[in-house]
Order: C-alpha cells, then structure tokens, then sequence
C-alpha cells in the first residue's frame, strides 16, 4: 500500500514540476494524502523528504506546493552536508532554504550547538538563547554561551556577549567572539606554571577575529617575580599587501634599581652591562610586511624594536633560539626575464647590536643563460651600495661606498658519456675608501674552474626483506671532479673594511672528488630512494704558507629502509687537524601501525664548541594517556642543557598537557596547558619537540 501511495505521489511531483518549473520534492511515508483544492500534501509516520542535497526525517509533515514549504509537527532531523539539524514544529522554505525551529540542535564538526530558537538562512545558521561547543556530548563538559550564535559551517562563528562555562560555573567572558573553524588555533589560551626566573605565572592569550583579513590576539601575563607583562599580536591583509604588528610590554621588577643584586645572581654575564640597558621598562615592538603587487614584483620589510638584546631571551626564548639578533630591513626585489633586480635598506635600530648598514643596496643578478645557439653561457651579480660598519654600545664605525661585480663564462658539453663544463670568470670591485683612508681603492681577482661528471647505473634483481620486500635495486653512480683557482685580489682583505663576505676575498686554489651514489629500491607497490651517500674530498693547491695538501673531506648519508624510519647524517673531516671538526645525525623511527610511540634521536658535534645529543620521544601509555620526553645532553660540560617531561591526558574534547623543563642552570619550569582538540595549536613555545630526521627523501 506504501509503494502505491508514493507511485501516485511521484507522478503528481513530476506534473507539478512540469506545470511550475519546480525542482521536485520527493516525499516517502506511510500515510501520503492529496488535498487538491489546498494544492498541499500531508504525510505522516515514517516520512521522508528529499530536496536536492537536503533529506528530511520526520512523523508528520504538511508540504503547500505552489510555496514549496513544508510545516513539520513533533520532532524532525534534518541531513545536509555540511550538518546535521534536529528541532521541533520546523517551518522549511525550500525555495530561500531557510528554516525555522524549535528546541534545536545542530552538528557541523567541530561545532556542536543547542539553542530555544533557530533559523538557517544564507548559508548560516542562527541559534537564540543557545550555546556551541566542540564537545559532541548531550551535556557537554564545557559551553560558550550567548544570545545570539551565528554559525558559517566549515567557515566561521560570530557572537557577542559570549560566556565561557564549564559545567554551570562561568569563567570568561568574551565581548565580541568570531573564530574561523579553519583556524586550528585555540581562540582562547591560558598556561598557569613556575619558573625559577618568574616565579609562579600565568599565561593569556585571547585571540579575536573581525574577519580572514583582520585578525589578531591579546597578551595578558601575569609574573610573580617579574610583574604583569601585556601586548597584541595583529594580522592585517588588504591591497596593499600583509603587515603583522607585534607588541608587548613589561615594567620588570626583576630590573628595578633596589633588586640589582638578585638580578646579577639570576643572570651574572648581566653584571658588566650597561646601566641605560637595565631599565625596568622592556619590551619589544615588531612590524612585518609583504607584498607583491605583481608576480615580478614584491616587497619585503621587517622592523625590529628592543628595549635591551636580553629581553626575547627573558620572555619569548623560542623564537630566541631561531633568531637571536632579528635585523631592520625593506627589500624591493624585480623579476626580469633571466634575471632579478633589488634594493635593499637595512638600519640598525637597536644600538646593542653590531651590524653593516647598507643604505641602500642595489643588486642586479643575471642568471645563466645561454649565449645565442652555443654552447656559452654567461652569468653575472653586481652589487652597488652605500655602506656602515657600527659596533655595539658605541660610536665607532667605518663606511665606504662600494661596487662589486662578479662575472663567469662558462662552456657546457656532453662529450658521450661525460659532461665537460669548463668556465672563467672575474671578481672586480671599487670602494670609496680603504681601512687606511686612503680614497678609490680597485680590487681585481680572476678566476677558472672546471667541472666533470658522468652518470653510471645498473639494475640488479634481488629478492628479500629489509624491513619491507624489495624486489629490484637500481644503483646510479654519479662521479664529479671540480677544480676552482681564484688568483691572489690585487688589494689585501687585510687593507679593507668587512662590511660582509664579499670583503674577505682571497686566493683558492682547489680541486674537489665527488661520487654521489644512490640506491632506487622497487616492488610491487613502489619505487623510493633506499639509500644516498655522497662523499667529497677537497685538495688544496699551493696554500699560502702551507703548501698543497688534502683539506677536508664531506660525507652526506641517507637511509630510508621502510615508511617511519630514516637515517640521516653529515660531516666533515679536517686533515689538518686529523679530526671531525663538524658531524650531525638524525634518527627516526615511529610505529607506523598503530601510532603508539616514535622516536627521534640527533647529534651535534662542533668541534671546538659542543657535542650535544638530543632525543625525543612520544609513547602512547593507554588511550587516554601518552608521555611526552625531549631531553639534550651536552658532553663537553657533562650535563644537560635541557630536560622536559610531559603527560597529555585525553578528556575527551580537550587534551590536558603538563610537564616540567629543566634548563641547564637547573631552572625549573612547570607549565599546564588544556588544548581543545577541534583547534589544538598553541602558540606560546613551551612543549618543546625534536622534529629528527626528515622521513623521505
């Protein structure tokens, strides 16, 4: 009877939709009835409506064709992609997509949202007197609450007046909320933890989102030995190009003039600092800025403002670490055909820090290009700037207008099986004054080098398991001799500024062996570069005061027996000194399979400065629990510069992380960070990771 009824119904969809020029809507149930002078259809038990990408479950639905609205009674369930939409006594407009309801809950993941009232129009739905959460349970641990949500799926949220709630008890309260849901960034942070240099603290961030162009976060740390630090992070994109405003501020009291003493027993290489460097009043101020109007054309510009060179060591030591001595700069770079045109501003904004100034910088750089059909090809750079030496924490300085060029003509030719690569080139370069005084210096220094190489290989089939099965290996050998001799600059670098590398010019004499060798591995599945191993072997010709002798030798390793597990190193040997003045290693290995633990070991050696071995290390304990350890020794001092131990806990929408570091001064510092797991970056540079090896090729 059922079928009967939805045969009949399917034919008066397609008569309508012939007479009104309607999508049709397609209705199931048990009970299907016509009303013809309402031109309206009520279905009831089991009913089912389609509508383009919508589907509709529900126990009683009224649908008013000429309207194309349907008037659904008791509770209703509706399907689209982008959610899922529950509710009572819904109103659909099937035209405008809009709807109307009662007693709703929507679910778009990672936002899960319940409201009295409800409304979807445009695209967006709209919850009154309701709260979303990314927590997917019926009483969810923690709610953002208002009047007023409006919910973009897979896009964004907007409120205002928005609470913050875990269980019934508020705990922030938010003015304006807008979040992009493809942001995985937490829009709110908050890290409590004790540093023996802070004190007990605690960390806010509050991030804001007016929209994808203007955005940006709010700093509020409070500091027990330290004060209350403050500041924003801002993120502006318009026609113009992207500037990023970086600011914050700190009245140190560890640097007040009644705690001098503490201070130099917290920090002793401070004592000899000098005392205008030492004022309570730190901060930082930093402007980034990108643009490029054009493919060809872009501009670059950084400006870095510090109170004192200690201070991103004292509060932001992460970014420390990658850029201890951040430089004031606009560069205006021009792409041409086969070449490149820039100009470079650089100014030292902060007095305790040495740098070259170069105001400005012109450089014209033409690639390699071939010279008409030959085989010729030319290159050139040429650099022509107005140049400042100045020292830190004082007035002394040297500068000189300079003008560099370097040119090379080079022959390529494949003669059979080797490649024949001959080339000359020139170092010309003029400055104003020399270290002397003495005016209109000319420096020359011609060069010729050669080059030689030619590729071998061969397939071998084999049949075993390393780590995985390998049924074919494919070894290319690639030997390359290098010779390089730059004769003797016609003016010493001992009777000139250095401003940079240009300026330390000398004469080389030089012939380089490489062999680089690769093994290609294969089976049914694929083919990926098993193994690399490249040595090099330099000689030098004719040293100055030393002769001609083996210099150094470079070897670079690769291996990468299966998916999760690589090797990577590199070093360098020193004739001279009979020893390895560099080695690096980097060890991966992780369980691909069910992800329960990976781990990562690197070491560093210099010879002259440390010898350092760093190991991490990721173990899933149970489901809801994983230790975290990341630990570097240093074994010229016999100690380790750095310890950290963490737990993450799994409470189900959230992600606890806490754990302890210890630095080499046997500072401890203890830090408890709660990560939603819908946007789980945090962006304040405590849990420290070892990243390892790369893991492929």
């Amino acid at each position: 009877m059922r079928k009967i009824f939805f045969l009949i119904f399917l034919s008066i969809c397609f008569y309508l939709f012939a007479q009104h020029k309607l999508i049709p809507v397609v209705i199931d149930a048990d009970e299907i009835n016509y009303l013809h002078q309402d031109k309206k259809i009520v279905a009831k038990k089991n009913v089912k409506v389609e509508y383009k990408d919508v589907e509709l479950f529900c126990d009683e639905v009224e649908y008013d064709t000429q309207k194309n609205i349907a008037y659904i009674k008791g509770k209703v369930k509706i399907v689209r992609k982008d959610a899922l939409f529950y509710g009572e006594n819904i109103v659909y407009d099937f035209n405008k997509k809009e709807i109307q309801a009662n007693k709703t809950r929507i679910e778009s993941p990672p936002i899960y949202g319940e409201a009295e009232k409800a409304e979807r129009k445009e695209e967006r739905y709209i919850l009154k007197e309701g709260y979303i959460t990314t927590c997917d349970l019926k009483k969810p641990h923690y709610r953002l609450v208002a009047k007023k949500v409006i919910i973009y799926p897979k896009e964004r949220i907007i409120a205002k007046n928005m609470v913050l709630k875990a269980g019934n008890l508020p705990l922030f309260y938010f003015p304006y909320y807008s979040h992009s849901l493809k942001d995985k960034s937490s829009p709110y942070q908050i890290i409590p933890g004790k540093d023996s240099k802070w004190g007990f603290y605690l960390l806010n961030r509050w991030r804001y989102y007016f929209n994808e162009n203007n955005k940006g976060k709010i700093h509020f740390d409070f500091y027990e030995k330290r004060g209350e630090g403050g500041g924003f992070t801002h993120r502006l994109k318009t026609n113009m190009g992207e500037i990023l405003l970086n600011y914050y501020f700190i009245e140190d009291e560890l640097y007040s003039l009644d705690k001098r003493k503490e201070l130099i027993d917290y920090y002793p290489e401070r004592k000899d600092t000098i005392a205008e460097y030492l004022e309570d009043d730190r901060y930082k101020a930093q402007i980034y800025y990108f643009w490029q109007p054009t493919p060809y054309f872009s501009i670059r510009s950084e400006v870095n403002k510090f109170s004192d060179k200690d201070f991103m060591h004292d509060f932001f030591y992460r970014e420390y670490e990658k850029e201890p001595h951040p430089l004031t700069y606009t560069l205006f770079d021009y792409a041409l055909n086969n070449s490149s045109l820039s100009l470079l501003v650089q100014k030292r904004m902060n007095h305790f820090f040495t740098e070259t100034e170069y105001l400005p910088q012109l450089e014209y750089n033409l690639y390699r290009q071939n010279l008409g059909k030959s085989n010729f090809y030319w290159e050139s750079k040429t650099t022509l700037g107005n140049l400042t030496y100045k020292v830190a924490n004082s007035d002394l300085d040297y500068d000189a207008v300079r003008f560099h060029s370097h040119n090379i003509l080079s022959f390529s030719k494949n003669i059979k099986w080797l490649y024949f690569n001959p080339y000359i080139g020139n170092y010309f370069t003029f400055y104003s004054k020399n270290s002397f005084g003495d005016e209109n210096t000319f420096r020359v220094a011609p060069e010729i080098g050669l080059n030689l190489s030619t590729k071998l290989y061969r397939v071998f089939g084999v049949n075993f398991n390393f780590f995985q099965k390998i049924e074919k290996i494919r070894h290319i050998i690639t030997p390359q001799i290098q010779y390089h001799y730059i004769h003797s600059p016609t003016v010493s670098k001992d009777h000139l500024f250095s401003f940079d590398n240009i300026d330390d010019l000398e004469r080389k004499e030089a012939v380089v062996f490489i062999l680089d060798s690769k093994l290609q591995a294969k089976n049914k599945e694929k083919v990926w570069d098993f193994v690399y191993f490249s040595p090099s072997l330099e000689y030098q010709i004719n040293k100055e005061g030393k002769g001609s002798y083996f210099n150094k030798m470079n070897m670079d390793l690769e291996i990468y027996p299966r998916e999760g597990i690589s090797l990577v190193s590199d070093a360098e040997y020193d004739f001279l000194d009979r020893a390895f003045k560099e080695a690096n290693l980097d060890i991966y290995f992780s369980d691909t399979k069910n992800n329960k633990y990976s781990v990562k070991f690197g070491h560093r050696y210099l010879r002259k400065e440390s010898s350092q071995t760093t190991v991490g290390l990721t173990y899933q304990i149970t489901s809801k629990l994983q230790f975290k350890n990341y630990l570097r020794y240093e074994y010229k001092k016999g100690d380790f510069k750095e310890q950290q131990y963490a737990l993450r806990v799994d409470l189900h929408c959230w992600w606890l992380d806490y754990g302890v570091n210890i630095d080499d001064d046997k500072s401890f510092t203890f830090w408890v960070i709660f990560r939603l797991k819908a946007f789980p970056d945090i962006h304040i540079g405590f849990d420290h990771t070892y990243h390892g090896a790369k893991k492929e090729y």
